[in-house]
């Protein structure tokens, strides 16, 4: 990649332009907001629009990285400034929304814009211009109209479906006419590729909470659009089916989950990211988890209520994402054991405490029981049928049991200090808690499977 603009004093001025313009667009919008008395969110978008446009400039005028962090991070402390900087918050503070805003949106840009463009550097512009565009077009308009026309909104999060859909329609004219114009990418491949891309930014984006979208959107789309140029029709329309699918997965079940919408779209997303690293049969325990966490007790209408966050769902994932991590880096399939032993904690977790509140005349140690078998059953028949039946696989089943009523006894001991199993919390602490509990549980798990592995190795097997 060669810079347009050469010379020793090539990118010094090209960052004094750049800067100067930059500063110029907050005046500017600084005035309007003033005298013109706009929605403040129409001026905070048209920052986000004219500034996105701007770095779209920089894979043609910057062979080097440092002058982008150089921007960026200057951006970045201005925007701080002018959200927390008393003197400079009263006099430029309404662009960005003034300290008042609970979001770090507009910081998360440009850290997004210099990762992406560190990621990109060296490669076609195209995987550096497509992240940034989507999000600079695309989020801006999915916001304004959702903000314009926004009817059904989204349990759990300050969005809407038709703010989603105009997302997912400018998303995909973002990445198809690019790649129509400027890359080989066959035709077909170009349209799979939009389509299938623009409907998982949809879910991306309407699971970021606090303005993470502006950096979960341009890295999501980098790394999916980078690991799909090289795909044929066969397996992008492979990609295209599954995305449809958990779209309408969404679409049909919101009103029967406990999940609130982000929430739901959180763990879609998360879903469609395993499948796609690693294949189906990693996709079954989440898909477990979510079928089957109503059987823990009957549906009342005090249980069915949407209560559960994107926190929820993250402190569900956040030991499961380890294990799949390792697996896809080893090219190993076996943490796929201590990968469902984890969502085979959490629901065991969810269960007990669902069924100590439900049924308030029964024991702890009873419904702790009934859990701890219904998730074994639920994850570990499935998981010895899938991997086949066999001596290890059997004592891998058996030693699951174990593993499960840990975490279990873990998390409900880590509640009695702060309230009891039939009144547990829903704040932030709680998924820590539970986290790390299913976390143990599946540590468990993985010296279990590797004392089996050097028990086989031993001759144990024979």
């Amino acid at each position: 990649m060669t810079a347009l603009v050469g010379g020793s004093s090539g990118p010094w001025l090209a960052i004094a332009l750049l800067m100067a313009a930059f500063l110029a667009l907050i005046g500017a919008l600084a005035l309007y907001q003033r005298f013109g008395s706009p929605q403040p969110e129409s001026v905070r978008k048209l920052l986000h629009v004219v500034s996105g446009l701007l770095t779209l400039s920089f894979p043609f005028l910057f062979s080097d990285v440092w002058p982008v962090l150089l921007l960026t991070s200057s951006s970045a402390i201005l925007i701080a400034a002018m959200k927390w900087l008393r003197p400079v918050q009263a006099q430029l503070g309404s662009v960005v929304g003034g300290k008042d805003r609970s979001t770090l949106g507009e910081i998360y840009f440009p850290i997004a814009v210099a990762i992406v463009f560190w990621l990109s550097h060296g490669r076609s512009p195209l995987l550096f211009c497509i992240p940034i565009v989507v999000l600079t077009l695309a989020d801006a308009t999915g916001a304004l109209i959702g903000i314009r026309y926004g009817r059904t909104r989204y349990v759990g999060a300050a969005k809407s479906l038709e703010g989603s859909v105009a997302f997912a329609i400018v998303a995909f004219f973002c990445i198809d006419v690019p790649l129509t114009l400027w890359s080989d990418v066959g035709r077909v491949e170009t349209l799979l590729i939009a389509a299938t891309l623009a409907l998982l930014v949809m879910l991306l984006e309407g699971a970021a909470w606090r303005g993470l979208d502006n950096l979960f959107v341009p890295l999501g789309v980098f790394f999916v659009l980078r690991s799909w140029l090289d795909l044929g029709v066969e397996a992008l329309f492979a990609r295209f089916l599954v995305t449809v699918a958990l779209v309408t997965v969404v679409i049909v079940l919101r009103r029967r989950s406990t999940l609130e919408d982000d929430a739901l779209l959180a763990g879609a997303f998360l879903c469609y990211v395993t499948w796609a690293l690693l294949g189906w049969r990693w996709l079954l325990p989440p898909a477990i988890a979510f079928a089957g966490y109503a059987w823990m007790s009957p549906r009342t209408p005090e249980n069915s209520r949407r209560i559960h966050d994107v926190p929820a769902v993250l402190s569900v994932w956040a030991f499961a994402v380890a294990w799949l991590t390792l697996a896809h880096l080893t090219s190993d399939g076996r943490p796929l054991y201590p990968f469902t032993m984890v969502f085979a904690a959490h629901v065991a977790i969810f269960g007990a405490s669902r069924m100590a509140s439900d049924f308030p005349t029964r024991t702890i140690v009873g419904v702790v029981a009934e859990a701890i078998v219904k998730s074994w059953l639920m994850f570990f028949v499935p998981f010895v049928a899938v991997i086949g039946i066999s001596m290890p696989s059997l004592l891998l089943g058996a030693a699951a049991s174990v593993a499960i009523a840990t975490g279990v006894l873990l998390f409900a001991g880590s509640e009695a200090s702060r309230a009891t199993l039939r009144n547990t919390s829903l704040d932030l602490s709680r998924w820590i808690r539970q986290a790390a509990s299913a976390g143990a549980a599946s540590l468990i798990g993985w010296i279990a499977l590797r004392m089996v592995a050097r028990w086989m190795e031993g001759g144990g097997g024979r």
